[in-house]
């Protein structure tokens, strides 16, 4: 992965098979997708990995844990060169910080049950041992 430039939206490139974001690491961005293409994984590292989506230009990966902070639910591979356009989440919370409280509210329901399902796709996805995942 190369930066190219320092802004408040940091522009990188993933060569293929680079993990742009690992299941359950802590992050601070999410990535619009410019130009590639990733797969979104569930339970990568476990015994029943699954491919949810193939994404490519204009899908935005990593938001939930812009809201609430958690790990992320998925791991995200290029599965091409992909150029993406990061924002931080000190970024996201600024320009959150001035929407309605009531849609913020809505928002984080939403992530909540985003995260609910994929809890329930693979049952077994919070067992993995991420200390040594090649057990």
């Amino acid at each position: 992965m190369t930066d190219k430039k320092e802004t408040a939206y940091q522009h990188k490139i993933f060569e293929k098979h680079d993990i742009i974001l690992k299941e359950g690491d802590v992050s601070d961005s999410a990535y619009l997708i410019l130009k590639g293409k990733v797969e979104v994984r569930l339970g990568h590292f476990g015994e029943n990995p699954r491919t949810l989506a193939t994404l490519g230009e204009g899908n935005v990966i990593g938001e939930l844990a812009l809201f609430d902070n958690r790990p992320h639910m998925a791991t995200v591979v290029a599965i091409e060169k992909t150029e993406v356009s990061a924002m931080s989440r000190d970024e996201f919370q600024r320009m959150i910080a001035a929407k309605d409280p009531v849609m913020k509210g809505t928002v984080g329901m939403m992530v909540a049950r985003l995260r609910q399902v994929g809890v329930e796709l693979v049952p077994n996805a919070g067992d993995i041992d991420w200390a040594d995942w090649r057990k």
